[in-house]
């Protein structure tokens, strides 16, 4: 968003500065699995994460708002995964995720915001395109997923 957006300095900012915080998530988890001697294992992307953006619209200011609010999702989905998995943990590792969920709750209400302040639709139309993309993330997470993913849908047999 900071590329696609820069006119828009506070979105820009706060998308730069989320960036950052992701990348350190990256390198703390890189860290721990060297601590742990878990080999790193490049992923393709997921049906969750490409089916969203799939129903991302193309034209403006919708393409933002789209954007915004499937990030606003993942991260929400996120939370919650953190939420039911930390406390299975070893207690370092559960905080570690205990911390994560913080930061994606908050990541969550940055994107509603944005997508509040910056895309000039009104309310009434964001949570109308919310719910949309809410039942077709519903669908991604509910449905039979053949790759098990952090996102994905139930396994498939």
């Amino acid at each position: 968003m900071t590329n696609r957006y820069p006119e828009r300095t506070a979105l820009a900012q706060r998308m730069s500065r989320l960036a950052r915080e992701e990348l350190r998530h990256f390198e703390q988890v890189r860290s721990i699995m060297d601590d742990m001697d878990i080999p790193f294992e490049r992923l393709t992307a997921s049906r969750y994460a490409g089916g969203l953006r799939k129903a991302m619209r193309q034209e403006e200011p919708y393409k933002l708002l789209d954007m915004l609010l499937i990030g606003a999702l993942i991260e929400a989905r996120s939370c919650e995964r953190f939420a039911r998995i930390a406390p299975r943990l070893p207690e370092k590792l559960g905080r570690f995720y205990g911390g994560l969920l913080a930061s994606e709750a908050r990541h969550f209400e940055h994107y509603v915001a944005f997508a509040k302040s910056e895309c000039g639709v009104d309310e009434a139309e964001i949570n109308a395109r919310l719910e949309e993309l809410k039942a077709i993330e519903a669908s991604l997470i509910s449905d039979p997923d053949d790759e098990f993913r952090f996102h994905s849908g139930a396994p498939a047999l």
